[in-house]
């Protein structure tokens, strides 16, 4: 009875199917089905019932899998353990990440794999934030917005800042906006958050100002992109757009005015049931990430 089979019972119990938890994996449908069933032959018992249009437990599967979240993390922890007293860390990580947050902790990642040689580390671009981390085996996510959950663990991830941002060639066509209220007279291009909230109210430190647009979009790339390409007027993080303002190809229109993202947070579901490799990812990203600013 391998431990894998074991976790991949609690994945299909957790993700209520053999295909989903086939996608999560990236496994054949066939494969998870198979071991599932060479589990319960092992055991001698019917852990799940199997119906066209659903998968439920069974009495004895849901004592089962009760006692699996319990046995299954101490087996991790204790393998790990004498894995990393005799070597470096190691292990396999899937995390979650949003469009803007990919750029912010890049180099991070790439510093965490240097320190770590013995770590995988796998991204998965996440639209739904936390919502995602059982639906894809996620370890840990980053996630935008308020956490409804009380089942996760939500730590805050240093502000960070957001400016507005126009291309060369747009300003020489459309001119500079010298105060908020010009912005009126401009093409804007609005971003909606994946919680669906619509960024229509521009909230800076010395003012707000509504916004407008006949562009809205639910990705903060496709801002990036049009920003570059003279189609408008965008907010963009500083620490994306600095390189690109100090070589001339886009420009901060109004300097002192700056927007703080601060309901970005680090998510994932506990630390008591999370690998080794991924507790020394989380401590690492959160030191890492407050010295960006």
């Amino acid at each position: 009875m391998k431990i894998d089979d074991l976790k991949l019972f609690m994945l299909v119990v957790e993700l209520g199917g053999f295909s989903s938890a086939a996608d999560a994996l990236n496994l054949p449908r066939s494969n998870v089905s198979r071991r599932v069933n060479e589990l319960e032959q092992q055991l001698n018992v019917k852990l799940l019932t199997r119906t066209t249009r659903r998968l439920t437990l069974t009495p004895t599967g849901l004592e089962y899998y009760q006692s699996l979240q319990n046995i299954i993390p101490q087996l991790d922890q204790a393998h790990e353990a004498i894995r990393t007293h005799s070597h470096s860390p190691s292990g396999k990580i899937k995390i979650g990440l949003l469009n803007e947050s990919d750029i912010l902790i890049h180099e991070i990642l790439q510093s965490f794999l240097q320190k770590y040689p013995n770590i995988r580390l796998e991204t998965h671009l996440s639209g739904m934030g936390y919502h995602d981390i059982l639906n894809y085996g996620l370890d840990a996510c980053v996630h935008i917005g308020s956490i409804d959950d009380s089942s996760f663990i939500a730590r805050p991830i240093t502000p960070f800042k957001r400016k507005m941002y126009a291309s060369r060639g747009y300003v020489e066509k459309h001119g500079r906006p010298q105060k908020l209220e010009d912005l009126q007279q401009h093409f804007l291009l609005m971003l909606r958050w994946t919680d669906g909230r619509l960024e229509n109210n521009w909230v800076f430190n010395k003012g707000s100002v509504k916004v407008d647009s006949r562009l809205i979009a639910n990705s903060s790339y496709y801002i990036r992109h049009a920003v570059f390409q003279g189609d408008g007027i965008g907010v963009l993080p500083e620490v994306m757009a600095k390189p690109f303002v100090q070589t001339g190809e886009i420009i901060d229109l109004l300097p002192e005015y700056e927007m703080t993202l601060d309901d970005l947070w680090l998510v994932y579901p506990s630390r008591k049931g999370l690998s080794y490799a991924a507790r020394l990812f989380i401590d690492y990203v959160l030191e890492e990430v407050a010295k960006i600013q």
